[in-house]
């Protein structure tokens, strides 16, 4: 029964066996977003990813033996966890939004130092997710960056 659990947990109710399965779970992720931005503070938000991602940790080793790859496209509550990280400082902000999706799937999919560490040379979770944090602390980094920028832009335009 807890590995039916799992199952659905770690592949996000099934979106995992979608082709793309990375692209619908980042998109699962902003729906998340979108349904809970109002009713949740950053500091859940960050609740949320610390408590997902301790739990992963903990049992996703359990239901990898279910799976013949080391990194099962399946598993998609690593893109979760990443596409969760920019998004907390996205302030519901639709551009931004779509800004840190199209970073963050940037980054996933091309793997930049030292996200191809964790992706190639980790076994098990901490592999399989430490390169989606990876992705989502470079995604969260444009963000930031474009959000300073956008704040300065509107300090000059003011004086």
């Amino acid at each position: 029964m807890l590995n039916n659990i799992n199952y659905l947990i770690f592949t996000l109710f099934n979106i995992g066996k979608l082709p793309a399965s990375g692209t619908f779970g980042s998109i699962f992720t902003i729906i998340f977003y979108f349904v809970f931005y109002n009713f949740f503070s950053n500091l859940i938000f960050v609740i949320i990813i610390i408590g997902v991602l301790l739990y992963s940790l903990f049992f996703l080793q359990k239901i990898l033996s279910n799976f013949s790859k080391d990194d099962p496209k399946e598993i998609v509550i690593d893109e979760f966890i990443g596409q969760l990280i920019p998004l907390i400082i996205c302030d519901g902000n639709l551009l931004l939004i779509l800004l840190s999706f199209i970073s963050f799937r940037f980054f996933d999919i091309l793997k930049i130092y030292p996200a191809n560490i964790f992706d190639k040379k980790i076994k098990g979770p901490i592999g399989i997710i430490g390169d989606d944090i990876i992705a989502g602390i470079y995604s969260f980094i444009i963000i930031y960056v474009i959000k300073l920028y956008l704040w300065l832009i509107k300090k000059l335009l003011k004086n």
